[in-house]
């Protein structure tokens, strides 16, 4: 199932369930946290593929992307190290909205987390929100704003946190693998970098 021409009617109703996903995940908490991730991302990922095509190609299992992907995993653990520093020396509310971000991991087993990280949601949402709603935004408005809009949607998803650090978490990261979408058009790369951060960031190496 090769990449299709993605419709805007596809787009709005993909973006609606995911605003509404990440405020039930976030905010109204009605279900485990993993749990609900799992869900969200499979469903918006199934979505995107029915109406998007495929997002992974042959051409892309080369040295090239696994080098994007474990490099970039690696540039970003670095930028988000940094960040965490910096933004605890600037804003009092950082370490405590850190910490929540962190407290998420108490909901299940370490050896779960890992699966639905590597295996669930860093696949679901790279086929989401860079292959599905980023590719059609720069075929909609252009690379550099569609890049930038793909990036503020998922940033934006994440308000209903009421977690200033995390949004702003989210839009960084959504500004790196957006950019590197945008250079390489390898979902491939931008997934592997995604399922190595969030696991080292969650699970090998937290910065807590």
């Amino acid at each position: 199932m090769q990449n299709r021409k993605i419709k805007d009617i596809h787009v709005l109703i993909t973006i609606t369930l995911a605003i509404i996903f990440w405020y039930l995940t976030f905010s109204v908490q009605l279900l485990n946290f993993w749990l609900s991730m799992g869900v969200a991302a499979t469903t918006l990922s199934i979505l995107a593929m029915w109406w998007g095509g495929f997002p992974y190609k042959r051409e892309q299992l080369n040295t090239r992307t696994l080098v994007i992907g474990v490099g970039s995993a690696g540039l970003l653990y670095l930028i988000f190290y940094v960040g965490n520093i910096l933004s605890q020396l600037m804003f009092n509310f950082a370490k405590p909205q850190i910490s929540s971000i962190y407290n998420i991991s108490n909901q299940a087993e370490a050896v779960v987390i890992t699966v639905v990280l590597l295996f669930i949601t860093s696949p679901g949402e790279e086929i989401f929100w860079r292959n599905f709603l980023q590719r059609w935004s720069m075929q909609r408005f252009g690379d550099l704003k569609g890049w930038l809009f793909a990036a503020s949607i998922y940033a934006g998803a994440h308000i209903s946190s009421g977690n200033f650090i995390l949004t702003m978490a989210a839009l960084i990261a959504g500004l790196f693998w957006g950019y590197i979408y945008r250079k390489e058009r390898n979902t491939l790369a931008i997934t592997i970098s995604h399922a190595l951060w969030t696991t080292g960031i969650f699970i090998f190496f937290p910065m807590i």
